[in-house]
Order: structure tokens, then C-alpha cells, then sequence
């Protein structure tokens, strides 16, 4: 218990409060997309083609209709992370290591709710 909470005091000092509402904000974000995933495949249902199409090509409309608050996320995400780190990665390094994995996690989040709900 001592180990980790000197692992985190210092982070948390350099930090400061700034920790706090970027934790909320990235987890926020992360809201709206699925609930963005789920209001498209709720329009996909309504529309009668979620039964037409496959789960591939649905997920890839829904992906796509998302777009934008995948990228709210992942600017969320990247905030996140240069708190964390109290500024010592860049924002560029960060993107250019982390948002491909960022936007890929999104995808696999949105293919699992839409296959669980088409």
C-alpha cells in the first residue's frame, strides 16, 4: 500500500487538479460514443436494414456515422495522457504512438455492441 501511494503523490502533485477533470472528461466521451453506437444501430433497426446487412458492414456505417465523437475521444484521451504525464510527452508524440490503438479500441467497442444488438 505505501508503494502505491508513493508511486501516485508525486504524479498527483505535478498533476495537481487538473487529473481529476480529465479522468472525467475522457470517461464522458467515452459515453457519447457508445451512446452514439447504440442510437445507430437503434436507426439501422427502426430502418428495417439491420437485419439486411452484416455485422461487418454495420459496423462499419456505425463507425463511420461516429466519426466525430471518436475524435472528441481521442483529443480527450490525449489531454488525459499529458496530464498524467504532467506535460512531459507532447500531444504529437502522444497521437503519433497512442491513437491509432485509440481509434482501433473504439472500433472493436463499437463491432461487440453492435453485434450484441443486431
Amino acid at each position: 500500500m505505501i508503494w502505491k501511494i508513493a508511486a501516485v503523490l508525486p504524479l498527483s502533485l505535478v498533476t495537481g487538479c487538473g487529473l481529476g477533470q480529465a479522468l472525467t472528461k475522457a470517461g464522458a466521451e467515452n459515453e457519447q460514443y457508445k451512446v452514439c453506437v447504440h442510437n445507430q444501430v437503434e436507426i439501422l433497426s427502426a430502418n428495417g436494414r439491420g437485419d439486411e446487412i452484416e455485422v461487418e458492414n454495420a459496423t462499419e456505417i456505425i463507425v463511420t456515422a461516429c466519426k466525430p465523437q471518436e475524435d472528441v475521444y481521442v483529443v480527450s484521451m490525449t489531454d488525459l495522457a499529458i496530464t498524467m504525464t504532467g506535460n512531459m510527452v507532447s500531444k504529437e508524440k502522444f497521437l503519433e504512438d497512442e491513437e491509432a490503438n485509440l481509434r482501433r479500441d473504439l472500433q472493436d467497442l463499437a463491432a461487440n455492441i453492435v453485434a450484441q444488438n443486431l
